[in-house]
């Protein structure tokens, strides 16, 4: 049973590398996608998204599309930041979701204004 969670969570892994690089705001970067179904039953998607540029990127938003078994999309989660990211700095992003998936994908990192 444990080999076949290890096995879910490296497809996941490895399916959750998305065609998203066309949204992502100049100078900013995403790395380290990954999802763990925690003890409670909720899903826990994170990622970390990287200023390289020299002035602070406004807030973000990164759109996580959820997909089955079969490759529709079943659903989207966001994570957001509400304050600026600073030069060099990254941002540890987090998402939860009840809804399960097979695969996952970054479908959006956005600027968006700081407030929600």
């Amino acid at each position: 049973m444990l080999n076949r969670y290890r096995r879910l969570i490296a497809l996941l892994c490895f399916a959750s590398t998305g065609a998203f690089a066309q949204s992502l705001p100049h100078g900013v970067s995403i790395d380290g996608m990954n999802a763990l179904k925690q003890g409670d039953g909720l899903w826990q998607i994170s990622a970390q998204v990287t200023n390289h540029r020299e002035t602070a990127v406004p807030a973000l938003q990164v759109v996580y599309a959820l997909y089955d078994a079969q490759g529709q999309e079943i659903g989207r989660v966001e994570s957001r930041r509400d304050t600026a990211l600073a030069p060099g700095e990254t941002w540890q992003a987090q998402a939860s979701t009840p809804q399960p998936f097979t695969r996952f994908s970054a479908k959006e990192i956005k600027e968006v204004s700081g407030q929600p």
